[in-house]
């Protein structure tokens, strides 16, 4: 039976008895508590995860991600964006973080920036032996779909387009691209475009 606070009693029960956490533990814990919506005791515990010279670099970058959609369900969006930013501490951006950088401008209406952030997404590659995690639709599909509608916010159709055409490429299945598929049939000459 699938028990989704089972994990976070475990860590509690080992803290009501005293015990120390060790990095990991705290790393884990910190994500548990995000998963049961308690953003303001996973800040704290992640915060400390981070300030805590230990810890796999890894886990680092995760608990960055953590930390920031932490602060952007309690409407605090820009320590949300400076916990993406803090990733920066422990390796060359990943394609998650730049993802979560280029929503976090487009939310905003900052089309010309989410761009920028979207594009740094897909010079990416990701580290498939690390060991961490990650999610390989950030390397492709994502950017693809977002820079689609960035650049048709921005007024560049045929560059809108084309990122349509290359996200249709990676799924095209998905209703996002069987939804763009219909609004740029029915916004432009396709026949035009498709010669190019």
């Amino acid at each position: 039976v699938n028990d989704p606070g089972r994990n976070l009693r475990i860590f509690e029960k080992l803290l009501s008895e005293g015990k120390t956490l060790d990095p990991r533990q705290q790393f884990y814990y910190g994500r548990e508590l995000l998963g049961n919506e308690r953003f303001s005791e996973a800040i704290t515990v992640l915060e400390r995860f981070l300030d805590d010279e230990q810890g796999w670099v890894e886990n680092k970058i995760n608990a960055c991600q953590d930390l920031s959609s932490c602060y952007f369900h309690l409407g605090e969006t820009g320590k949300a964006l400076s916990a993406l930013f803090r990733s920066f501490h422990y390796d060359k951006p990943r394609a998650e973080i730049c993802c979560a950088v280029g929503e976090h401008f487009m939310s905003a209406g900052s089309y010309e920036i989410a761009a920028y952030w979207y594009e740094k997404a897909l010079e990416c590659q990701p580290d498939t032996t690390s060991g961490g995690f990650y999610t390989l639709e950030c390397y492709d599909f994502i950017p693809y779909i977002q820079l689609c509608v960035c650049y048709d916010k921005m007024g560049d159709v045929e560059k809108a387009f084309s990122y349509h055409r290359k996200s249709e490429k990676c799924r095209p299945g998905d209703p996002h691209v069987l939804y763009n598929k219909k609004y740029f049939s029915k916004k432009m000459n396709i026949g035009h475009l498709e010669g190019k």
